[in-house]
């Protein structure tokens, strides 16, 4: 990729370059990685230094795949089982909710860098994957962790008792739905 490269817009990601996206899915794998090999239970104990993505776009290829290889090394049985803050609040391991987690942003972001790249039409997702990372991000999103941290979005997310449908374009007659 070349560093003007680094400027394409990513249409799913309103605001985002390739650059942006880059830089965001890396240090995410970075930051996980780091909760899960510290065990950090407290989530005031949570770094706030990120990941620096290199200047030359030439590097990101090397840079995410280090993030990657971090991340999967840290996703041992024992940080599945391990006591680890779940930002979700729910009754699963804070092991198992980052895992679920990571593999969002890698089937998103791979999704967005594939539209950015042209190449969307090759993308597919299992349906019983993109069920539960939809699944994961509601609990994440309507969970007491969001509502402290980010309480503007909480609150619009809230909403007045409408219900929220997901329903599969390629697949007639399936839908999910969520009450609010």
């Amino acid at each position: 990729m070349s560093s003007t490269e680094g400027h394409t817009v990513v249409p799913t990601c309103p605001n985002w370059t390739v650059r942006d996206m880059v830089e965001h899915y890396g240090q995410t794998q970075h930051w996980v990685s780091q909760i899960l090999e510290d065990r950090i239970i407290d989530p005031a104990q949570l770094t706030t230094q990120y990941a620096e993505l290199p200047a030359d776009s030439q590097d990101w290829p090397g840079w995410l795949s280090e993030a990657a290889s971090r991340a999967t090394a840290t996703c041992t049985d024992a940080a599945m089982q391990a006591q680890v803050f779940n930002a979700a609040g729910d009754e699963r391991t804070g092991g198992q909710f980052w895992l679920l987690s990571l593999l969002k942003e890698t089937v998103l972001h791979g999704y967005d860098a594939a539209v950015a790249a042209g190449t969307q039409r090759d993308y597919t997702i299992d349906d019983d994957v993109a069920a539960e990372l939809i699944s994961n991000h509601l609990t994440m999103l309507t969970s007491p962790t969001w509502a402290t941290q980010r309480p503007d979005s909480a609150a619009a997310l809230h909403g007045n008792g409408e219900t929220l449908l997901c329903h599969a374009t390629d697949e007639p007659g399936s839908a999910t739905s969520r009450d609010g």
